[in-house]
């Protein structure tokens, strides 16, 4: 695997070691590594020429394709910082970014998802955000020829000056989706992303096939996926296929027509595919293992994989704060993988904590934390946050609930926020929602807290049906929840949805599935 001081110079190793090599394939253009690393050249002398020195923010409003890497490579190369933004981020979201990470300069599509003008919305707020000098605008057309928008953008502008960037130096600031207020931003170092890296191919050391290559499909790149893994892929020099969006009939028209062997997506995602009503028209056989993460995976959707496609599932816990921490193992049994998200990664100390901050023993519930090298340094301009989340001894507190096993395996019992006290009684809304997911009328299905005069809290299942015409009923779904835990956890109340509302990052929002309950409480007085 390649090694070096910084993630700009590690792409500049691959480039070298064999410049032919494809990074991506994008429409109908092919982006070799050496392309990636002479633009990403470009791009910093652009930068350079813009006035931006080290330690200035770029911040990248782009959709997924080859440019926005090429930007992020060359922001790095002269010591810049990142801040990629979410192309389905709404006007708070977008603001709140530019402002909390202070960037100078911005590259941005002209308008985003839903047809949003960003254009007109960070103008018209210029005034509130002193510290954006320039922004770039650019049309979706552009995006496809990157070697074109390139040059175009970097005409006149002369090469960068050859700058030692300290593996200490910030390069990315990943934001979080912002469910639970203003969008906080992790930032990493150098160091953080090629120890993320380094700790990744421990895991190919031990006997794991490198994936060669990846399909992207509708991903964004300022998640942590790309953000703070790049060097992944850049220190395997993998190829990367860019879909501009998620589109279940091209995903599998891919898998056959590459016959890719390995796939990795959210759990939305998956459940796309395997309910796709032409998927028996496609040749899938080419597919061995299917990697789930980015949200919680219910049981009943590995069990799905494994039965229908005949693939090997393996699941990761990370988070925006912690880049990696968990990861199943090959040699786990189907019971495990549908009950933990493995264990600890090498190179990753976790334990789970009480509210004092003491070690719990297993079985037993708490905070999960993490310590590695390759977690985020702190929030960005945020002082306040970075103590509340990171202790005095390095720990990162993830405000996840779960507990250990006897043999180490971590078992996730949801957010600390979104746990609920029923007439006294601790409820973990993912372990119900894990439930509903097996019951043969349910498709998809979250759980939120709500107020209640007599028992405080109570539980309020949103459900998507597998067949609209016949929905469950609340008495149906709490005889079932019944029957395998306790009462208390019964669901107090049914809402039945045509879709489930997602965030930005295709996890169920619980924030609009509150607010909806709100209206909907409302309109009924």
């Amino acid at each position: 695997m390649l090694k070096a001081e910084n993630i700009g110079d590690l792409l500049r190793e691959a480039a070298k070691r064999d410049p032919g090599a494809t990074a991506f394939r994008y429409r109908s253009e092919t982006v070799t590594y050496g392309d990636w690393s002479a633009w990403a050249d470009r791009l910093a002398g652009f930068y350079w020429s813009q006035g931006l020195r080290p330690g200035d923010v770029v911040a990248l409003l782009l959709p997924s394709t080859p440019f926005y890497l090429v930007a992020y490579l060359g922001a790095a190369r002269v010591g810049l910082v990142t801040a990629g933004i979410n192309l389905r981020y709404r006007r708070r979201e977008i603001l709140a970014i530019l402002g909390r990470s202070q960037a100078r300069l911005l590259l941005a599509a002209r308008r985003g998802h839903e047809g949003m003008d960003f254009q007109a919305l960070v103008e018209a707020e210029r005034s509130n955000l002193p510290n954006l000098e320039r922004c770039y605008w650019f049309d979706e057309p552009e995006f496809i020829d990157t070697r074109g928008l390139i040059e175009r953008l970097c005409q006149g502008a002369e090469a960068a000056p050859a700058l030692a960037v300290d593996g200490d130096q910030p390069v990315a600031i990943v934001f979080t989706s912002g469910t639970t207020g203003a969008p906080k931003g992790a930032c990493y170092l150098h160091r953080n992303l090629l120890a993320l890296a380094e700790i990744e191919n421990r895991r190919y050391e031990a006997g794991l096939e490198p994936v060669r290559k990846h399909l992207a499909a509708g991903v964004s790149f300022a998640h942590l996926g790309t953000m703070a893994r790049i060097g992944v892929q850049i220190s395997q020099m993998s190829m990367s296929i860019i879909h501009d969006r998620f589109d279940p009939s091209l995903v599998l028209a891919m898998i056959a027509g590459e016959r890719l062997p390995h796939l990795g997506a959210f759990p939305t995602q998956m459940i796309a595919l395997l309910d796709h009503p032409q998927r028996s028209q496609f040749d899938l056989s080419s597919l061995r293992s299917v990697l789930l993460g980015g949200a919680p995976v219910a049981p009943e959707l590995i069990q799905r994989v494994q039965r229908e496609l005949g693939a090997t599932v393996s699941v990761r816990y990370s988070s925006t704060e912690i880049g990696i921490a968990t990861a199943s193992l090959p040699s786990d049994p189907p019971q495990m993988l549908c009950e933990t998200v493995g264990k600890p990664t090498p190179g990753v100390e976790l334990r789970i904590v009480d509210g004092n901050n003491l070690p719990l023993p297993a079985g037993e519930v708490g905070e999960v934390v993490v310590r590695s090298p390759a977690t985020m340094v702190g929030y960005w301009n945020d002082l306040e946050a970075t103590r509340r989340t990171i202790d005095q001894e390095g720990w990162v507190h993830t405000g996840d609930l779960g507990f250990l096993d006897e043999a180490g395996y971590l078992h996730l019992r949801g957010r600390m926020s979104e746990m609920y006290i029923r007439g006294g009684f601790n409820v973990y809304p993912m372990e119900v929602e894990n439930l509903l997911l097996h019951h043969p009328k349910v498709a998809r299905a979250a759980v939120v807290a709500v107020p209640d005069s007599r028992l405080g809290e109570i539980g309020w299942a949103f459900v998507v049906p597998k067949h609209r015409d016949d929905p469950p009923t609340l008495e149906e779904l709490r005889r079932f929840i019944g029957r395998e835990l306790a009462s208390f956890k019964r669901p107090d109340g049914l809402t039945i949805l045509d879709d489930m509302p997602q965030t930005a990052m295709f996890k169920p929002d619980k924030r609009a599935l509150r607010e909806l309950w709100q209206q909907r409480r409302a309109s009924e007085r």
